[in-house]
């Protein structure tokens, strides 16, 4: 591929010794040869002078010269700018929809991605950023976004950021072709700016104030931008973090003008070893599956009618805690894995793990060698988005337990996270047994907050037979 600084001289963007100020105010430059038009040096587009705020602001208008062009000799003067090179092939025609993960998760994402960078592409305004793995399609979307640009008539520059630093570096050089000055200018205020494999640079303190200035620019001008990055944004300054627009920045009086999209999310292992729901049987498990004819009684009929009901409705807007009892462990954990699927399908990423799988883990990484993974594994438990647990019984009881239980869900309690635990215990049983009356009461303290909910009736429980009475002698009477 050519150099940045070649392709943008033959482009017709850096006109000689022009200052670059010429793009930005319209005024004509020095005519670099004949063929060069005297208005816009060869680049097509003009910008007018407008002040900081105005809409006209940063936006290029076509030039009189392009008027008399054709369809195929503007796009081919746009791509030799744009600096696309092989990548003009990779289009929104051949892009695969939903992406090439296997997760349906993963394709949700993905496919609201494309849709929202489709609507930037016939319009372009504000930021789109683009996160995920390395090879998951996101060069493609933001090369697509170019495509579709020029197809449009609008310039769009497309540049790697490690080799846009490398051209900054040789522009300092005495010789350099175009200077310092005229490539930075070009660059930070092109009309439409991709900037592919943002945190693949080296970290150097020249590198990161060079992008921050560019990015900042950008940002205050809003001109249009597409950035990608394979790593997530929570790794970038704090500069670049608040203008990149990182959602997990929530300041109410931020001001956000970029879409970022997580295309594929990072799960560490534990997490996915920990998680039910990459099990088949239990990715089965809907509410269309669910059997609510399976019933005991009319009355076990109707509370299992009702269990289903306010399942949906939680899977559906999930807020609050809700407890699901029944004393049927295929029901319990059917309800469960419903709901997990049902967010999962939306694009989310819930965790479903069995309190007895997920105490052995625990207990595995607290007496291992690699003991900050138990504080990991904890952490991803108390601050996951919606955990479900199944199988909360008083049988595992011990002291430990107990303590790591609390300690797990008094966090997601205190924090609103909404959370479903399975149990096959009455409320009153784990509100009476000795050591569970903290933790049910955790459960069951504000009824506004968290539900409880039957699935079913309750087999009646076998009662304690009767303690024999002491025989007493009979008294001896005088």
């Amino acid at each position: 591929m050519a150099r940045l600084d070649e392709l943008l001289r033959n482009g017709g963007l850096v006109p000689g010794d022009t200052p670059p100020e010429h793009l930005r105010s319209g005024a004509p430059p020095p005519a670099v040869d004949q063929d060069a038009c005297p208005h816009c040096g060869g680049a097509g587009f003009v910008r007018r002078d407008a002040a900081l705020g105005d809409p006209d602001f940063g936006r290029a208008f076509p030039c009189r010269c392009v008027e008399a062009e054709d369809q195929q000799a503007r796009l081919a003067r746009l791509q030799r700018y744009s600096n696309l090179g092989p990548l003009t092939r990779l289009t929104f025609a051949n892009l695969i929809k939903r992406g090439r993960s296997a997760d349906p998760r993963d394709q949700t994402r993905f496919q609201r991605c494309v849709e929202d960078a489709e609507a930037f592409a016939n319009d372009p305004r504000g930021w789109l950023v683009l996160v995920g793995a390395s090879g998951c399609g996101k060069t493609h979307v933001a090369a697509a976004i170019a495509n579709r640009c020029l197809e449009h008539g609008v310039p769009a520059l497309f540049v790697v950021v490690p080799d846009l630093l490398d051209h900054l570096r040789a522009a300092y050089r005495p010789a350099a072709e175009v200077s310092y000055d005229e490539l930075f200018e070009q660059v930070r205020n092109a009309p439409v700016l991709i900037l592919d494999d943002l945190g693949t640079q080296t970290a150097t303190p020249w590198a990161e104030e060079k992008l921050f200035q560019i990015v900042n620019h950008r940002y205050n001008a809003r001109l249009p931008t597409v950035v990608t990055a394979n790593v997530a944004l929570s790794t970038f300054d704090d500069r670049l973090r608040t203008r990149l627009g990182d959602p997990s920045l929530s300041q109410p009086h931020a001001d956000l003008i970029s879409t970022v999209h997580v295309l594929e999310e990072r799960r560490p292992a534990e997490y996915r070893e920990l998680n039910m729901l990459e099990l088949p049987m239990i990715r089965e498990m809907t509410f269309d599956s669910f059997e609510l004819l399976d019933a005991r009684s009319e009355r076990d009929r109707a509370l299992r009618a009702d269990a289903h009901r306010h399942a949906l409705s939680f899977a559906a807007e999930p807020n609050g805690w809700m407890v699901l009892l029944g004393d049927r462990s295929r029901d319990r954990t059917h309800l469960l894995a419903a709901i997990a699927n049902y967010r999962r399908n939306a694009g989310e990423s819930p965790l479903l793990v069995q309190v007895a799988d997920l105490l052995d883990f625990l207990r595995q990484a607290m007496h291992g060698d690699a003991n900050q993974d138990y504080y990991q594994i904890k952490q991803t438990v108390r601050t996951c988005p919606l955990l479900l647990l199944d199988d909360l019984e008083i049988g595992l009881g011990s002291d430990w337990v107990r303590a790591e239980l609390y300690q797990l869900l008094n966090p997601r309690y205190l924090a609103r996270l909404p959370t479903v635990i399975t149990t096959p215990n009455t409320m009153n049983r784990l509100l009476t047994d000795k050591g569970w009356e903290r933790l049910a009461r955790l459960l069951v303290g504000d009824a506004d907050f968290c539900s409880v909910v039957p699935i079913g009736e309750f087999t009646p429980e076998e009662q304690p037979a009767p303690k024999p009475r002491r025989k007493t002698a009979p008294r001896r009477t005088s």
